[in-house]
């Protein structure tokens, strides 16, 4: 074997000029140290940090100056991304590498010798963090890194390290380089030699005779041909001589790569491997040999250009294929690097779980440098269909690679990147990709962005090489690839980014570097935006002319998100930030958009089928104009939009200006020229006017040159109310008035009653206060065919108070129906709903000449004594349905009503009695409802007579309940709203009569005809309605005068059901009303009007009657009764149920 020049080179020589491992003692010195840890507190690596003077730190050196606070703040960030990413197996830990800085070379470099001479050995370092066997320290260390005082020509960056996944500052950042460099002291290295001998050049692996044996890293490389290296293998490239039958380790194409089982895993198919070189694309051979992993761009490549800051998910498999375990999915969702696919990403990006196995569903991932989903290759269709949320520091949602991908997220999908430093998602290299977002995107941390479109800086340091959208300055000494790499660069970054999603961006919700252009963007219906838009990118082109990225405001959207290039006429969007870039031309191409802030743009166009509104400030590109061929509208009085540069409005263009009731108006400041052509219009701010209410001004046009005219003058109103007119008064100066029709409000009554409460509006209309303005404004700027009018007149009626009225009334039935089914029972009949009697004295008198009580068996004997107390427990439920005038009213009532009795002249009983009930009721259309609790006192009297087979009854009563009653109602509509409550007195009054023949059917049946009579009076208290916004009424005192006259029949009979006795009873009738049979309320505005009057549900004209229940004797002293009440007709449905148990004892 030819001999060898061995050289033990175990350092990577990425940006400077190594020095080989010495043997040299380090003298007694203080070496200041730091132990770094990884998140679960494990100690990983101690750094020791080399001053002038500590002696030796590696590489036969000692340190020639003194590494300042930032720098090595920056070393220490750099190893706690390794700390985070590998999970250390304890036993040798930490790591130690010594760190020292040089003159004379520039950039960094790290290194570690070998663990031990044996073939597949790990560098020392990773013997340490995996807990594997090493022979040795050097200099009291695993590994070292060193740093030159120079990269290139230039000083290192004096900016912190800041985590992020593209480089963010034109100089080198020592913390970025530093992962890089500590990657090789991790493994990243293939322990290779070349010489020179008899002028050939020599290469080969190491072996045991050479150097410190075949590495691990090594171990997983193959050629050209797909074969793999082994120990002390030649290495046949260009320029490379081989001797004589050799086997050889063939990359004559430089086609060299890295395979293993995790890296194919993330490749899927894509590649062979990880390339590897043994040029570099600057120089033919790159020491030591494949070292470096060079995919485009990536970090840890030796290519002049690298716009990565971090190791992309193939290299950390890589990591992982030669011994260390970490948790992938941690930093990586998902990885795509194959070309021309079509995927729907379900992948997400959650929290990890303790044991780092799985995600933890809906929570946010901390790794500094998370990214959800990345794309390396090209010419894809990649639909993001899960969530991904991270929080770290520099995390991020996507990043886009390679050229002409087609990224879509889908609707409700979550990207969100909140950490310090978070871009939602990234668009880092290439051109003519696009995005389709519909999801959210959000990036809410200090220096969040949501869309970001940024090449970044070069992380060597743009000093090698600097690329964007038509950007390309390359380092001399890769000028003959200027052509290839024009081709990657010469079209914007993103051509086409449709948003119909939410994008979110505490510094900006969408970015374009000042080396990124994107060609459009199409905000579209759907899409919000919180944070500003900003441009940085100004580059020209072969002309001279700026390279524009258009942004346009209300084109419409198909199925899937896609921009159709046709106007959305049906487009709202209201956006609050500010649109910062020289190069935007802004398009408001449909719709409605509301833009407020500081706008520093390009131009502005506004099309015939659009509205642009709010009080921006537009600042224009000299030479350029704000053309206005729709609608510009300073949004509200008061109000003005600016533009700095010149206007132009076209023959379809309309300048619509504001004014309030307070004649204020809204201006356009045009700080250059403006060309007149089109249409000036005025449109009133909703407020209340009176009728020939007038506001002139000179000032809605604010212009310092003036060419052409308006050629119309109009106003924009559409109310059902008012009318508007404009004058021109010459010299940009203008009148608006406004007037209201006589019957403004009650033109569009759609009944008598709600005619009176519009022609009360009426009359207030131009003469009213304060309280009454935003209920007039409401209504004034309602909808212009009245709809909303007529809909509002029955909620400001008070309606409910009527129907209130109605319901107390019609529960003045119950007291009626307790006492005659009392009267009834006291003289051994069996009414429908018997009541519960105690029963104390003598037995009852009898007449000599017979009665009813010698016909029909009692019930129960407690009914006929001398003296009885008696009670019952009711409840009921009614609804009254509406009619042309009222709406539907539903009530219930619960309560009980108890009374005393006795024996008087001649067979007749005479009784007292009281009772107390609560009554709800509500008009849900109406949105009132209200309650009453009823305290009734009364008096009581019957007999009955009898004539053959049966007996002829009288019942009688009079009554008076008093009535407390709150009533709350709400009005609303056309934004107006107002929440009313009154609290009020009432009674009723009634005296009725009853004459019954009961005839035995049986001696255990009878049936009984009867009528009724009844007059009953409700009366109500006048108020006033306690409101908060101009609806409130001031009700008058009411009263309803109403006869009752029923005709009906009772029917009782008595059976034996099983053991127990049974008596089951009816009651059918049939009710006639006179009088006052619908209620009536009569009110005015609280603020002043005529008085009008509402009807409310009636109470039923001629309702029938129907009432059943059953009696139980469930012992000899104890009885069970149910009994159900009914009314219906004449719009009214009526039904209760009572329940009854007596014990005598």
């Amino acid at each position: 074997m030819t001999s060898r020049l061995i050289a033990k080179l175990t350092m990577s020589t990425c940006l400077s000029t190594g020095v080989l491992y010495g043997a040299m003692i380090n003298p007694a010195a203080a070496i200041n140290t730091h132990v770094v840890n990884d998140p679960q507190g494990t100690p990983f690596i101690q750094l020791r940090f080399f001053d002038v003077g500590d002696g030796v730190f590696g590489f036969g050196a000692m340190s020639e100056w003194n590494l300042s606070d930032l720098y090595k703040n920056q070393i220490i960030d750099a190893t706690g991304y390794w700390a985070e990413v590998i999970k250390v197996v304890p036993g040798n830990n930490p790591a130690i590498i010594n760190v020292g800085a040089l003159i004379g070379g520039t950039g960094a470099g790290a290194g570690s010798h070998a663990a031990t001479m044996l073939d597949g050995s790990p560098t020392t370092v990773q013997a340490a963090l995996t807990n594997q066997y090493y022979t040795n320290l050097r200099d009291g260390a695993h590994g070292a890194i060193v740093v030159y005082n120079k990269v290139g020509t230039e000083d290192w960056s004096q900016d912190p390290y800041t985590p992020s996944h593209i480089a963010l500052t034109a100089e080198t950042s020592l913390g970025t380089v530093l992962i890089h460099e500590i990657g090789h002291a991790l493994g990243v290295l293939s322990n290779t030699f070349s010489w020179e001998d008899q002028n050939n050049r020599l290469a080969a692996f190491a072996a045991d005779d050479l150097g410190p044996g075949f590495d691990v890293w090594s171990t997983h490389l193959r050629d050209d041909n797909d074969n793999f290296a082994s120990a002390g293998q030649f290495i046949n490239c260009k320029g490379c001589y081989v001797p004589d039958g050799e086997d050889a380790f063939d990359v004559r194409k430089d086609q060299a790569y890295f395979t293993g089982t995790h890296v194919n895993e993330v490749l899927n198919g894509a590649m062979k491997g990880l390339p590897m070189r043994v040029a570099t694309d600057y120089g033919p051979y790159d020491a030591p040999f494949f070292s470096h992993i060079e995919l485009k761009n990536s970090l840890m490549s030796h290519q002049l250009y690298r716009n990565y800051s971090t190791l992309m998910e193939a290299e950390l498999a890589a990591l992982q294929d030669i011994g260390y375990t970490i948790d992938r999915r941690n930093f990586y969702g998902h990885s795509v690097y194959g070309d021309g696919l079509t995927i729907i990403n379900n992948n997400p990006y959650f929290g990890r779980n303790a044991d780092g196995t799985a995600y933890i569903d809906n929570t946010y991932n901390s790794a500094t440098l998370g990214l959800g989903l990345h794309v390396y290759g090209s010419y894809n269709t990649i639909t993001q269909n899960a969530d991904l949320l991270s929080v770290g520091a520099g995390g991020g949602g996507i990043r886009i690679d390679g050229a002409a991908n087609n990224l879509i997220v889908a609707p409700d999908v979550r990207v969100h990147a909140n950490g310090a430093n978070g871009r939602g998602i990234m668009f880092a290299y290439g051109k003519d990709h696009t995005l389709t977002h519909r999801g959210e995107v959000q990036a809410l941390g200090e220096n969040g962005i949501a869309v970001s479109f940024d090449f970044g800086h070069n992380s060597r340091g743009d000093g090698t090489g600097y690329r964007g959208s038509y950007i390309l300055e390359l380092d001399d000494r890769v000028e003959d690839q200027r052509a290839t790499i024009t081709e990657e660069l010469n079209g914007a970054l993103v051509s086409s980014f449709d948003l119909t999603g939410r994008v979110a961006g505490n510094k900006a919700a969408i970015f374009m570097s000042e080396n990124a252009l994107v060609g459009q963007i199409n905000v579209m219906q759907g899409a919000s935006i919180f944070g500003d838009i900003i441009s940085e990118y100004a580059e020209e082109d072969d002309d001279g002319n700026l390279r524009l990225t258009e942004l346009s405001f209300g084109l419409k959207a198909d199925a899937q998100g896609n921009s159709t290039g046709t106007a959305d006429t049906d487009f709202r969007l209201a956006y609050g930030g500010n649109i910062k870039g020289k190069n935007i031309s802004l398009h408001l191409d449909g719709g409605t958009s509301v833009l407020t802030g500081n706008h520093q743009v390009f131009d502005v166009g506004v099309a015939q089928t659009a509205m642009l509104s709010g009080q921006g400030i537009y600042q224009i590109d000299a030479g350029q104009q704000f053309r206005n061929s729709g609608i510009l509208n300073p949004s509200v009085a008061g109000a003005a939009i600016t533009i700095d540069g010149n206007y132009a409005q076209s023959a379809t263009g309309t300048l619509q200006l504001a004014f309030n009731d307070q004649s204020d108006i809204s201006s356009l400041i045009v700080n250059g020229s403006a060309g007149l052509n089109g249409t000036i219009s005025f449109a009133p701010d909703r407020g209340y006017y009176r009728d020939g209410f007038t506001v002139t001004s000179n000032e809605w046009l604010q212009v310092d040159a003036v060419s052409g005219n308006f050629t119309s003058v109009s106003t924009t109103l559409s109310s059902p109310t008012l009318n508007a007119s404009a004058t021109d008064n010459g010299n940009l100066s203008y009148t608006v008035s406004l007037s209201r029709d006589a019957n403004a409000y009650s033109q569009y009554a759609g009944n008598h009653e709600d005619r009176e409460v519009g022609a009360a509006l009426d009359s207030l209309a131009n003469n009213t206060v304060s309280a009454l303005k935003p209920l007039l404004a409401a209504l004034d700027f309602s909808a212009s065919d009245g709809s909303t009018i007529r809909s509002s007149l029955p909620q400001l009626s008070g309606e409910a108070y009527a129907s209130a009225s109605g319901v107390l009334l019609n529960a003045s039935g119950i007291t009626r129906s307790s006492v005659n089914n009392r009267l009834s029972q006291a003289f051994g009949g069996t009414p429908v709903n018997p009541v519960s009697v105690m029963a104390y004295g003598p037995a009852a008198k009898t007449s000599q000449a017979g009665n009813a009580i010698d016909h029909v068996a009692p019930v129960n004997a407690d009914d006929l004594q001398r003296y009885a107390a008696w009670g019952a427990a009711f409840g009921s439920w009614a609804t009254q349905s509406a009619t042309d005038n009222a709406a539907r009213t539903k009530s219930t009532i619960g309560g009980f009503i108890t009374g005393i009795d006795g024996d008087v002249y001649d067979n007749w009983r005479l009784g007292l009695m009281a009772g107390y009930s609560r009554s709800t009721f509500k008009t849900p259309s109406l949105s009132s409802s209200g309650s009453s609790d009823n305290y009734t006192l009364g008096a009581y009297a019957g007999t009955e007579w009898a004539t053959g087979q049966g007996s002829i009854g009288f019942r009688s009563g009079l009554s008076y309940s008093w009535h407390n009653i709150e009533m709350s109602r709400s009005v609303a509509f056309n934004g107006y709203s107002d929440k009313l409550s009154a609290d009020y007195n009432g009674g009723t009054f009634q005296v009725f009569g009853e004459l019954g023949y009961k005839h035995d059917l049986s001696p255990r049946s009878i049936i009984e005809p009867y009528a009724n009579l009844a007059y009953v009076n409700v009366r109500t208290d006048s108020f006033t309605e306690t409101g908060h916004n101009g609806a409130a009424l001031s009700v008058q005192s009411g009263k309803m005068d109403t006869t009752l006259s029923t005709l009906g029949m009772r029917l009782s009979t008595s059976f034996e059901l099983g053991n127990t006795l049974t008596t089951a009873r009816a009651d059918l009738g049939w009710r006639h009303a006179f009088g006052d049979v619908t209620p009536l309320s009569t009110a005015s505005f609280a603020a002043g009007s005529n008085a009008f009057t509402a009807s409310g549900s009636p109470i039923g004209k001629d309702t029938a009657l129907i009432e059943a229940g059953l009696d139980f004797a469930i012992t000899k002293n104890s009885k069970l009764g149910v009994s159900y009440q009914g009314q219906f007709g004449s719009g009214i449905t009526q039904n209760g149920v009572n329940a009854n148990f007596s014990v005598k004892f």
